[in-house]
Order: C-alpha cells, then structure tokens, then sequence
C-alpha cells in the first residue's frame, strides 16, 4: 500500500478514536469563540415566575394581566396570541437585558430630572410572583437624545438605568395593542 492510501483510514480511526474519548468521558468540545450567556437584566427572577402584571402610563387605569394555566388572562379575556407572545418578549428582556449604564445618586445631583421623563413617567411597571409579592416596580421615562436608550427607574432604587429601548418599546406596544384591540 502506497502512503496516501494508510493516510485516510489512520485520520479517520484517529476521528473516532477522539470521539469515543469524548463519549466515555462525557465532555462536549469548548467553543471559545462563544460567550457564554449571563442573565444581565433588572429582574433576578425567571420570566416564568411572573405571575400577574400591571401596566400603564401615568395618567390613567392600568392593565392588570394575570398568568394561569391557559397562560396570560384578565377580567375582560384573554390578550390576543400575538400580544401574548410580545409579554413573554417583554419578561424576557427584563432579565436578559442589561443596563446600558447606571447612574449613581451623586451624579444625578444637581441635574434637572426633567429630561429623563420621569414626572410622571411614560410608562409604569409593576411584576409580581404567585405570592403577590414584587418582582420588578419600574417607570420608563423619556429616551435619550440619539433615541438608542431609555431612561428607567426602579422602585426602591436612588439609581438611574439607561436601558436599550426596545425593552419599553416592547411594553409600550403590548400596552398599544390592549388599547386598541
């Protein structure tokens, strides 16, 4: 047998001798060139545990959501499929999504507030677990001025968020579509 013919069996008994080495020892090859995903978003918990939703602006009732079996309810009906879908978006990306940057109470001293949007908000937040007990209390303000960020405030917290803002824009648009159906 010539060289290159040995050359093709020996590559692939090596191929498979490395597999069955994976097999038995049970790791799964590293890809380095990917990341691995970290939750990065205001809400610790799962999306899943949310469990009743309030959503409004600041002049007006808001809508009250509540999860059962059959998924997202309230008094009047259920949302339609498509405004359920974009709440599970919305919950997702307030534990996916990150902060763009925080600002702390001294350097939010002296400023007028104004700019932010923030009284009142644009829109108001409320998430709450099986227990009643709150998730995440936010208030979306005004966007930035190249439009990219949105301002946000959490309850409880002396701190500004500047967050991407597609995550109020995705609360914004569930909220458009309950009100006008």
């Amino acid at each position: 047998m010539t060289r290159p013919r040995l050359l093709a069996p020996l590559l692939a008994l090596l191929a498979l001798a490395y597999l069955g080495a994976m097999v038995v020892s049970g790791a799964m090859p590293v890809q380095r060139q990917f990341a691995r995903f970290e939750a990065k978003g205001v809400m610790a918990a799962a999306p899943e545990q949310v469990r009743r939703i309030e959503l409004g602006r600041a002049a007006g009732r808001p809508l009250r959501l509540r999860r059962d079996g059959a998924g997202w309810a309230m008094a009047e009906g259920r949302p339609p499929e498509a405004v359920a879908a974009r709440i599970e978006t919305a919950l997702k990306m307030m534990r996916n999504a990150g902060p763009v940057r925080v600002m702390e109470p001294e350097e939010l001293a002296g400023l007028d507030a104004a700019p932010f949007g923030l009284d009142p908000p644009a829109l108001r937040l409320a998430l709450y677990d099986e227990a009643g007990a709150a998730l995440v209390t936010a208030s979306f303000g005004a966007r930035n001025p190249e439009e990219f960020l949105q301002y946000m405030r959490l309850k409880g917290d002396a701190r500004l968020y500047l967050m991407s803002r597609f995550v109020g824009a995705e609360w914004e648009a569930v909220l458009t579509a309950m009100a006008d159906p």
